[in-house]
C-alpha cells in the first residue's frame, strides 16, 4: 500500500494573499480614506452651485383670462332630470306591498333523513316547520330547501335567501 502526497501550496506568498488582503481591508487606514472621501464628497455637494433659475416667458399680445361658465338653471334642469327617469319608474308607495310579514322570523334549517323542514316563530304563537310548497307568512311558497338556503317564489319572482351568515362577523 502506497500513500500519496498531499498536495501543498508551492510558495508561501500564496498562502499570505489572501491574509494580506483581508487585513488591507480592516486597517484604519483604509477606514479612514473611505471616510475623507464620503465627506469631502458631501461638501462639494453642498457647495454646488445652485442650477439657473429659468427667465419670464415671453408676453403675447392677448391677455389670458379664464372663461366664465354659464349660469345655472336649477329649475329647468331639476325639472329634466325628474322627467328623463334615469333609473326607472318608482312604484307607487300605497300600491306597493311588503316582499314579507315583519311578524314573523326564520329561526332554521331541520334535516330528518332525506327530509328538510325550515322552522319559523310567528310573534305570540310557538314555532312551526314547513316543507317544500308550503306557504310562509305572507303568502310566499317554499319551492326548494338546502342546508344553508331556502328558495321561494315572491310575487312570482323566484328569490333565494341565505338563512345562516356567508362569513366569520369581525367584532
Amino acid at each position: 500500500m502506497t500513500v500519496e502526497p498531499v498536495p501543498t501550496i508551492k510558495s508561501p506568498a500564496e498562502t499570505n494573499i489572501l491574509a494580506h488582503g483581508l487585513r488591507m481591508l480592516t486597517s484604519s487606514r483604509v477606514w479612514l480614506i473611505v471616510i475623507a472621501l464620503v465627506v469631502i464628497s458631501f461638501i462639494e455637494w453642498l457647495f454646488a452651485p445652485a442650477p439657473a433659475t429659468p427667465g419670464p416667458l415671453p408676453q403675447t399680445g392677448e391677455p389670458w383670462h379664464i372663461p366664465q361658465a354659464p349660469k345655472a338653471q336649477q329649475e329647468k334642469d331639476l325639472a329634466l332630470l325628474k322627467q328623463a327617469s334615469l333609473w326607472g319608474k318608482l312604484p307607487d308607495a300605497a300600491a306597493s306591498k311588503p316582499l314579507n310579514d315583519p311578524a314573523w322570523r326564520f329561526l332554521g334549517i331541520v334535516k330528518n333523513g332525506p327530509q328538510r323542514f325550515v322552522m319559523i316563530q310567528i310573534e305570540g304563537q310557538p314555532e312551526r316547520m314547513l316543507t317544500v310548497s308550503d306557504r310562509l307568512p305572507g303568502g310566499s311558497r317554499i319551492l326548494k330547501i338546502e342546508d344553508d338556503t331556502l328558495c321561494i317564489l315572491i310575487n312570482g319572482k323566484k328569490r333565494a335567501l341565505a338563512i345562516y351568515r356567508q362569513s366569520p362577523q369581525i367584532l
